[in-house]
């Protein structure tokens, strides 16, 4: 997998985790409260106990141990202290732009403010609080990860295919390329 596509992969897959769970309680569009500072202190708290920003941690761990594999598979006279330097800055700006001032869990603070009430941000609590609301929390990365392995699979196995009918679809359009990009 390129950087490109895993660094798209993760950002995709940052936003389903921060979001799917609770999104997924959102019933029709009400009139959205005001966000006081006990409305943005009940979002962080959904977003910590729902397991959305363990989910981008995660996610991010994984695009670090990709770019390095790559990078030892393109670049096998890398030195080892090389991969490690590259390790620690890859993680360090993840962190960065998942917890920073201007992050992205900061930036969904407002994104939950103007999807739920405070009141359904509290009874989203109540759930994640709950044993069925726990289980979903602890389960989710879990799950997120063999969903990831399963999509990886799928796109390769479609690769072939797909790279057949572009060739040919672009070949009917009077394109020829000489490659079709990774």
């Amino acid at each position: 997998m390129s950087f490109r596509a895993a660094l798209a992969c993760l950002c995709l897959g940052v936003c389903l985790g921060l979001a799917f769970a609770p999104a997924a309680q959102a019933q029709a569009p009400q009139t959205i409260d005001e966000l006081t500072p006990q409305k943005q202190a009940d979002i962080r708290r959904l977003l910590d106990i729902s397991g959305g920003a363990n989910t981008g941690r995660l996610m991010s761990q994984a695009l670090t141990r990709q770019v390095i594999a790559s990078l030892r598979q393109k670049r096998p006279d890398i030195p080892a202290q090389t991969l490690v330097v590259v390790e620690r800055e890859l993680s360090v700006v993840m962190k960065q732009t998942l917890d920073g001032p201007d992050g992205l869990l900061e930036r969904m603070v407002p994104l939950y403010a103007k999807t739920f009430t405070h009141q359904e941000v509290r009874d989203l609590l109540a759930f994640y609080e709950s044993p069925t609301g726990r289980k979903a929390a602890a389960a989710l990365p879990g799950l997120m990860r063999e969903g990831q392995t399963i999509g990886e699979d799928l796109a390769q196995r479609m690769l072939p295919e797909l790279k057949r009918r572009l060739t040919e679809a672009l070949s009917k359009e009077g394109v020829v390329l000489d490659r079709l990009p990774d």
